[in-house]
C-alpha cells in the first residue's frame, strides 16, 4: 500500500476521485412528509452536500433530483467530503449514502466521463443508508490515518469488469468495527444462480454476477417490448450473497413473489428471493403478458 494521499497519472486525461452522494429513500420522503416538505428537505440536503464538497476541496459537477456527483484532486479530499456529508445528516430527517473511486477521467463541457465515473456510480448503488463505500484501488491511495478508518467489506461483480471489484467501507470512530479478513463470496459449490425467462428467452446468471440490465434499449441484456418500460429500466446484481433488483425507471417496477405478495420500487432496491415475476412499469394484473419470471434454485 502507498502512504501518500494521491499518486498515478494518465497521459490521455485527468486523474481524479469521483464521488456520488445520494439521498436515502428519496421517494419515501414524499409519502412521509408530503410534496412541499419533502421538496424543501431534498433541496436543503443538496445544498449541504454542495457546501461540504467545497469545504473538503472539491466541487459538485452536477446535481440530480436526489443526489450529487463531485470530483476531487485526491482520495483524501473525497473521504473528508463523504464523511462531512454523512455526519451533517446524522440527526436530521434525511440521510445519505455515498461511494467514490479514483482513476482517469475524460472531461467534456464541464462534465466527466469514463470507467472511473461508472465504477464510482456502481459502488454508490451498493451502499446502504448511511454507508460510504470505496474501491480498493482508492483505499490504497488514502493517507495512513484515513486508511485506518476503512475495513474490507466484500467483492462485487461489475459490468465491463473482468474480475470482481474489492469494496471497503468507511467506519465511524464510535463504531465497534469487526475486521473482515476474507471475502464473503460463496464457495464454488454454493454459488448463487438466478434463472430468468421472458417470452421464450432464458438466461442463467451465476455469481460473481455482472450487472444485468433490463429495459427497452437494444443494448440492454434483456430488451423488453413494452411502452411502459424505460430505456434502461432496472438492473439485477448479486451483492453479498444475495440478489437485488434496482429500479432506475420513470414508472417503477413491481416484483411479485411465489406467495403472491407484490413489492413496488421506484429508484430503490428490492431483494429477489425464491421464485416470482418482475413487471416493468405496470401492476401484475395489467401486465401478465410482459412478466419476467425469475427463480433462485
Amino acid at each position: 500500500m502507498n502512504d501518500g494521499s494521491s499518486d498515478g497519472s494518465d497521459k490521455d486525461g485527468q486523474v481524479l476521485t469521483v464521488l456520488f452522494a445520494d439521498i436515502d429513500g428519496s421517494t419515501k420522503l414524499y409519502e412521509a412528509f408530503g410534496d412541499e416538505t419533502a421538496h424543501r428537505l431534498t433541496a436543503e440536503c443538496l445544498t449541504v452536500l454542495d457546501t461540504q464538497a467545497g469545504i473538503a476541496g472539491g466541487r459538485v459537477v452536477k446535481t440530480s433530483g436526489d443526489g450529487v456527483m463531485c470530483v476531487f484532486a485526491t482520495p483524501d479530499e473525497a473521504f473528508r467530503a463523504a464523511t462531512l456529508m454523512r455526519d451533517a445528516h446524522k440527526t436530521g430527517q434525511v440521510s445519505i449514502h455515498a461511494g467514490f473511486h479514483f482513476g482517469p477521467v475524460i472531461e467534456d463541457s464541464g462534465d466527466f466521463y469514463g470507467d472511473t465515473v461508472n465504477v464510482a456510480a456502481r459502488v454508490t448503488d451498493l451502499a446502504k443508508a448511511g454507508e460510504i463505500l470505496i474501491t480498493e484501488d482508492t483505499v490504497v491511495r488514502l493517507s495512513p490515518l484515513l486508511r485506518s478508518s476503512t475495513r474490507w467489506l466484500d467483492k462485487a461483480a461489475m459490468k465491463g469488469k473482468k474480475d470482481p471489484v474489492a469494496i471497503y467501507e468507511v467506519v465511524t470512530e464510535d463504531e465497534n468495527a469487526t475486521v473482515i479478513r476474507g471475502p464473503l463470496l460463496a464457495m464454488d459449490s454454493d454459488k448463487l444462480r438466478l434463472d430468468i425467462a421472458y417470452r421464450g428467452k432464458t438466461f442463467s446468471l451465476e455469481e460473481p454476477m455482472a450487472e444485468f440490465v433490463v429495459g427497452r434499449q437494444e443494448n440492454c441484456d434483456l430488451m423488453v417490448d413494452s411502452s411502459y418500460a424505460s430505456r434502461r429500466h432496472a438492473t439485477i446484481q448479486a451483492i453479498r450473497g444475495k440478489v437485488f433488483l434496482k429500479d432506475h425507471s420513470t414508472n417503477g417496477t413491481y416484483v411479485r413473489n411465489e406467495t403472491g405478495e407484490v413489492a413496488y420500487v421506484k429508484r430503490e432496491m428490492v431483494q429477489l428471493t425464491g421464485r416470482g415475476g418482475i413487471f416493468l412499469g405496470r401492476e401484475p394484473d395489467l401486465a401478465a403478458e410482459d412478466e419476467i419470471r425469475f427463480s433462485l434454485p
